[in-house]
């Protein structure tokens, strides 16, 4: 098969680097397949540049940064889907052991207090994972709806921290816990219903 030298290899990063790409990763995979492609097309007897615009319209044919928008895209997709399926499991297990700790402690039996302390320390992860989730998307999002869920987010950590520290036994539960509560009652409440009260009203 048919070598490229030296220069038509610069030639062709040059190409790529021209075309804008910010994916240092992606120009590099790019350059590896124009450079098998145009081997390819030199050894059936084509010059390089006629071999060079084969291969670019059969690699990009809308452009590398098409390629790179794509990529990006799906890098982004992935990222989400595994920041629901953290969020829904840690979801699921502070839900499942709160309330089968409460059941546990109204019934006097024994293990509440550390399936308590699982369902706490669950919730106290998936608020977390909320907040950075929150934190990427607010972008997409007004500011009173970010206000919203970063009170949210926080009043849960709060009152989360605050009932781990009271089945520990550690200073400063109650506190914790009060403010939790009180941002969530007082905050949080207030501008959920009033932001479901205005877009009711304006449908």
């Amino acid at each position: 098969m048919y070598q490229l030298s030296e220069e038509h290899i610069e030639s062709i990063e040059q190409r790529i680097l021209r075309s804008g790409l910010n994916n240092t990763a992606l120009q590099q995979d790019l350059l590896d397949h124009y450079c098998c492609y145009i081997e390819e097309q030199m050894s059936e007897g084509k010059d390089f540049e006629t071999a060079y615009n084969i291969a670019y319209q059969a690699i990009t044919p809308d452009g590398a940064q098409d390629i790179e928008t794509e990529l990006i895209l799906l890098l982004t997709i992935n990222k989400q889907i595994g920041m629901k399926r953290l969020l829904y499991s840690f979801g699921f297990l502070a839900a499942f052991f709160i309330s089968v700790g409460l059941t546990f402690k109204i019934m006097s039996w024994p293990g509440a207090s550390i399936i308590l302390f699982s369902g706490f320390a669950a919730l106290f992860i998936s608020v977390i994972v909320l907040l950075v989730n929150a934190m990427q998307q607010a972008r997409n999002h007004s500011t009173a709806y970010n206000t919203r869920i970063i009170i949210g987010i926080l009043s849960g950590v709060l009152i989360a921290a605050g009932s781990m520290f009271k089945i520990l036994y550690y200073p400063g539960a109650n506190i914790l816990t009060l403010l939790g509560m009180i941002s969530f009652s007082l905050l949080f409440l207030p501008m959920f219903f009033y932001q479901l009260y205005k877009k009711a009203i304006a449908v």
